[in-house]
């Protein structure tokens, strides 16, 4: 697997770094599967802007918790995005579940 998961902020780009005229524009992979979450991801943490560039088509867990928070912390964010639920591993079977354990002595 090439690269990290993303999206990757956009902080400062060579020449110009306003957000209206940047002199070079962001790589962006509109085919990817997780493009619409990306989007999402960069409205909700209230980025200027963000890249594809170096990603390896996966998201980063860490941002798109930090992204899910902002959400819920901001209503208008929390309205705007669509940040999908946080996936828990649980145990469906009893047989997953660790046992007790007990000291017979």
């Amino acid at each position: 697997m090439l690269g990290k998961p993303g999206p990757f902020q956009i902080i400062d780009v060579e020449g110009d770094a306003s957000c209206v005229n940047p002199s070079i524009a962001p790589r962006r992979r509109y085919d990817c599967n997780h493009y619409d979450t990306c989007l999402n991801i960069a409205a909700a943490l209230n980025w200027d802007n963000f890249t594809c560039r170096g990603c390896c088509g996966e998201i980063d867990e860490a941002l798109f918790w930090r992204a899910r928070q902002a959400s819920k912390k901001d209503v208008i964010a929390g309205t705007l995005c669509d940040i999908p639920s946080i996936k828990l591993h649980t145990c469906d079977e009893p047989e997953d579940r660790p046992r007790k354990i007990v000291n017979k002595e």
